[in-house]
């Protein structure tokens, strides 16, 4: 089995990235996703997303959002990219399947709380003091060592075009 783990901050392009790999018949685990559906079952009465992501990693330990998401894996799954690697200890448990691949994907935080602002998901901040306290959140969680360790870097500071161009060059050197 392929597998590539996303990594970058919030707002960064790691969707976008996913999306290409997509398009090249990699099966996409969002993490956010899968996090996503245990907070809407389980999260306490008023529970900020974050501070449930938080909780559940104190109570399971710190891989465990990678545990769940390797739980959505099916046996006709060749290519699969796992989206949004926020510690080591994920990556640790992604190891289990093979020798995963971390892309990071990196915009300047001026750029990805633009882009915040504007798709505001449900789980966006909703101010750009909130985002920088959420960026703060992200690397408490262990995203930079991850960030650090990452075999390939995209930059992501232009046009959506440049972007997958970048992205398809750093694909095409991963599946040869």
């Amino acid at each position: 089995m392929n597998v590539i783990l996303i990594t970058g901050m919030p707002g960064s392009g790691k969707t976008l990235f996913a999306n290409v790999l997509k398009e090249k018949g990699f099966y996409i685990i969002s993490m956010g996703d899968v996090l996503r559906k245990r907070y809407e079952k389980d999260a306490k009465i008023g529970e900020r997303m974050m501070d449930f992501a938080k909780r559940i990693r104190e109570i399971y330990g710190d891989g465990v959002v990678a545990r769940l998401s390797m739980e959505e894996i099916t046996p006709n799954m060749g290519r699969v990219a796992f989206e949004g690697v926020r510690s080591l200890a994920e990556v640790d448990e992604f190891k289990r399947l093979g020798s995963p691949i971390i892309i990071a994907i990196h915009s300047p935080p001026s750029i990805r709380y633009e882009r915040m602002m504007a798709r505001m998901r449900s789980d966006d901040s909703k101010s750009v003091s909130d985002l920088r306290r959420r960026d703060l959140d992200e690397i408490k969680l262990g995203i930079g060592g991850v960030i650090a360790l990452a075999d390939y870097m995209i930059i992501n500071d232009s046009t959506i075009d440049e972007f997958k161009k970048r992205a398809e060059e750093v694909i095409l050197r991963i599946i040869k």
